[in-house]
C-alpha cells in the first residue's frame, strides 16, 4: 500500500472520514509533490494527531457557540420578562394562572438555572483552554456534555416560558403574548444553529487520555486556595449560601415565608442536579474505588 492509502486507511479507523479526510489526503498529497522526501511519519501516528488537534478545536468551538446562542436566548427571555409590568404586571399572570402555565414558570425558572451554570462553566473552561493545541478526551467530553445540557436546558426555558404565554391568554395584553412567541421562535433559531458545532464535536473527539479535572480546574484563581470546589462540601456550602440569599430578597420584598420557601426550594433543587450530572459534567470526580487489604 502507499502512503496515501494507508493514511486513508488510518484516518478512517479514528473518524476521520467523507470530504474531511478528502481535504487532508489531498494536503498530504501535495505535500508530498513539493518535497518528496517530506518524513511526515508513521501513517498511524499522522492521523491521531490530525484528529486530537480537530478534537480539541471541536470541543471548544461548541462550548463557545453554546454560550454565544444561550447569552442570546437569555437576553430574550430577560426582555420577555421584564415586559410584564407593562402588560398588566405580574398580578395579570397570577389571575390567568393555570395547569399550563404554572408548568411553565417552574420550567422555565428551573431550566433557566441549569442552562446558566453549564453553559457559563462551559464557556469558563473553554475560555481557560482557548490556547491549548490538545485536549485529552475526558476534558473535550466534559465540554461537549456542558454544551449540550446547556442547549437543551435553554430550550426547556423557552418553551416553559411559551407554555406560560398561552395559559394566560385573555388575562395579559395580547402584545406580550405576541412578543413572547417571537421571543421563543428567534431564541430556538439560535440554539438550533448552535448545535452544529456540538455534533461536529461530537462526532470526532481527541483520543489523549488525561483528567478532566472538576470544578476546581473551572475556578482555579478565582476562590480561595483552601477551598475545594469539587467536593460535596462546597457543593453544600454553596446550596445554604443561595438559599439565604433568597430568604433574604424575600425579606426585602415584604415576603420572607415565600422567599424562605423559594430558597429551600433553589438549594434542594442545586443539591439534586449536582447529585445527578456532577460526575457527567465534569463538576467533581469520582471517588477512587477502596482498596481491599
Amino acid at each position: 500500500m502507499s502512503y496515501r492509502e494507508q493514511l486513508a486507511q488510518q484516518l478512517s479507523a479514528v473518524g476521520i472520514t467523507g470530504r474531511l479526510r478528502a481535504r487532508i489526503l489531498a494536503e498530504v498529497e501535495d505535500h508530498l509533490e513539493c518535497d518528496p522526501g517530506a518524513q511526515l511519519g508513521e501513517p498511524a501516528a499522522l492521523a491521531r494527531r490530525f484528529v486530537d488537534e480537530l478534537g480539541t478545536r471541536r470541543a471548544l468551538s461548541a462550548a463557545f457557540s453554546a454560550f454565544g446562542a444561550l447569552a442570546v436566548a437569555g437576553l430574550l427571555f430577560a426582555a420577555a420578562v421584564l415586559a410584564v409590568p407593562h402588560a398588566g404586571g405580574f398580578a395579570s399572570v397570577q389571575k390567568g394562572e393555570s395547569g399550563l402555565s404554572l408548568a411553565g414558570v417552574i420550567v422555565s425558572v428551573l431550566a433557566a438555572q441549569v442552562a446558566l451554570a453549564t453553559g457559563g462553566l462551559g464557556w469558563l473552561r473553554a475560555l481557560r483552554r482557548r490556547r491549548a493545541e490538545l485536549l485529552s478526551e475526558p476534558e473535550a467530553l466534559v465540554l461537549v456534555r456542558r454544551a449540550g445540557v446547556g442547549l437543551s436546558a435553554g430550550a426547556l426555558t423557552l418553551m416553559g416560558l411559551a407554555l406560560t404565554a398561552a395559559g394566560t391568554v385573555g388575562h395579559i395584553a395580547h402584545w406580550w403574548t405576541v412578543l413572547v412567541f417571537c421571543v421563543c421562535a428567534a431564541g430556538a433559531i439560535a440554539l438550533a444553529i448552535a448545535t452544529r458545532p456540538l455534533y461536529r464535536a461530537h462526532s470526532l473527539m481527541p483520543t489523549l487520555e488525561g483528567s478532566a479535572g472538576d470544578l476546581s480546574e473551572d475556578l482555579r484563581g478565582l476562590l480561595p486556595p483552601h477551598l475545594d470546589a469539587g467536593s460535596w462540601s462546597f457543593a453544600l456550602l454553596f446550596a445554604c449560601g443561595l438559599a439565604i440569599a433568597i430568604a433574604l430578597a424575600g425579606v426585602g420584598q415584604d415576603d420572607p415565608i415565600d422567599g424562605l420557601l423559594r430558597g429551600l426550594a433553589d438549594g434542594a433543587v442545586f443539591v439534586l442536579c449536582y447529585a445527578a450530572l456532577g460526575h457527567y459534567l465534569g463538576l467533581r470526580q469520582p471517588r477512587a474505588p477502596r482498596s481491599s487489604i
